[in-house]
């Protein structure tokens, strides 16, 4: 296949949110008017729906941009100037066990797809494909820009920028939801805060925010102080100055984090330890009852899709903040100008000057001609660099793990995450992750179980 287009290769294009999001997106924008975006996934079924969906989208908003199915990952990637990758390697079932093997032994988790317990068994499956994936990248289409969605996103990202050289940032639209939310109750528009933050994926730090170049930290301390939850508060799905943990951390360490308290509390100790399944303290509930309803929804999420695709339904492709950031960062590139964009997962390189030099940080960028450059901010406060070094060194663990198929590192990046109690735990924990998924995760298995 010889490209006679440029080409944006979606890897994964089976996301129900995702997928259709980022083709309406692409679809309203002028400069992918000429592009050819090609849509690959594992299932042949989903790529084909997706494209035909994608189609319509084009013919409705009168755009030429082309939708192609691809069944074959490499001529797909042929003349590839971008490359997204939103895989989900085990599914929504390996998500689910992900939650529920953990809870056996009394862990919580209010997510489950980046840090915790289950962020280790999902980088430990997704890690080898993504670096496949960018293999391929690297050997075909080597000035692509790979632009990396799957959770977990930092130890993913990581693992693709430390055994490849190809250019690639990780997007999560969390901090621009923070933004929104605290915008709001303060009383502001969105676009009229200018926010800086930083830190790692789903611990993002805000350093400074203003309007007109007013501070509004001093107002945005009060208002956490008069309306911040405690241990005691009721279910909450909300972000804002209301949330628990997150008033809790700012009180505790001096900065408000980002992206919601059913993130930012995954990777701390006391929120969730302790408590049973269905009775989370902290207004925690509401998040973990959030996550469970989004996996138990995307059956009914792809008989929608297919109905749209065939005619059967109108089009209703809903907002996606993250389908929107990709166009952005897209759009910069191809036409030289300039953007600046709020929050990129890339290679720290000093741009958070107490972290490691090989953490993968989430910081501003400016995205144009010369691509995207992240952002240096400076040192984060000590207390803060203390706790995300110390992750950014378990991710490190996961990385090799996954990338080695060694149960020992696998074992000791369990440990080190602060919901696993002990070694016991950390080996019940794999052991089980390995008997219900032994196609992915059969690489950590105990030697023992192995002979048998």
């Amino acid at each position: 296949m010889r490209a006679e287009r440029d080409v944006v290769v979606l890897v994964g294009a089976g996301s129900t949110v995702f997928t259709p999001g980022l083709l309406r997106d692409l679809a309203s924008s002028p400069a992918f008017e000429d592009f050819t975006v090609r849509l690959v996934d594992v299932n042949a079924e989903a790529a084909e729906t997706m494209a035909t969906l994608g189609r319509r989208i084009a013919t409705h908003l009168g755009s030429g941009m082309r939708v192609e199915a691809s069944a074959d990952r490499r001529e797909a990637l042929v003349g590839a100037r971008f490359v997204t990758t939103t895989i989900a390697v085990g599914s929504a079932e390996g998500w689910r066990a992900d939650l529920d093997i953990p809870a056996r032994y009394g862990i919580q988790q209010t997510v489950g797809d980046s840090v915790g317990p289950g962020g280790v068994l999902r980088a430990l499956r997704h890690i080898p494909e993504l670096v496949a994936i960018a293999e391929d990248v690297a050997d075909v289409a080597p000035a692509a820009w790979l632009v990396n969605y799957t959770n977990p996103l930092t130890a993913n990202v990581r693992a693709i920028t430390k055994h490849t050289d190809v250019s690639t940032i990780g997007l999560c639209h969390g901090t621009m939801h923070t933004r929104s939310a605290l915008a709001a109750d303060l009383g502001l528009e969105p676009d009229t805060v200018h926010a800086v933050f930083a830190g790692l994926n789903h611990l993002c730090w805000l350093l400074d925010i203003r309007t007109d170049g007013v501070d509004l930290y001093p107002r945005l301390r009060e208002l956490v102080a008069e309306r911040g939850g405690d241990r005691a508060a009721p279910s909450n799905r909300r972000e804002g100055v209301h949330a628990a943990v997150s008033a809790d951390l700012l009180r505790m360490f001096g900065r408000y984090p980002a992206p919601g308290d059913r993130h930012v509390a995954e990777f701390f100790s006391d929120y969730l330890r302790g408590a049973p399944a269905g009775y989370l303290g902290w207004g925690l509930q509401g998040g973990q009852d959030m996550t469970l309803e989004y996996i138990a929804e995307k059956d009914d999420l792809w008989e929608h899709l297919r109905a749209q695709a065939s005619g059967v339904e109108p089009l209703n492709v809903p907002d996606n903040q993250e389908a929107e950031r990709l166009v952005s960062i897209a759009e910069a590139i191809v036409s030289g100008r300039d953007h600046v964009e709020m929050a990129v997962n890339l290679p720290n390189d000093g741009k958070i000057s107490n972290l490691p030099p090989t953490a993968v940080v989430e910081v501003p960028a400016v995205v144009g001609a010369a691509g995207i450059t992240g952002l240096a901010v400076g040192p984060l406060p000590d207390a803060i660099a203390a706790v995300l070094t110390a992750r950014a060194h378990q991710q490190e663990l996961t990385v090799q793990a996954a990338v080695l198929g060694d149960r020992e590192r696998a074992l000791q990046a369990l440990l080190l995450d602060p919901l696993v109690p002990d070694s016991a735990t950390a080996r019940a924990i794999l052991d089980d992750a390995v008997a219900a998924d032994p196609v992915w995760l059969a690489r950590f298995a105990a030697v023992a179980a192995v002979a048998a």
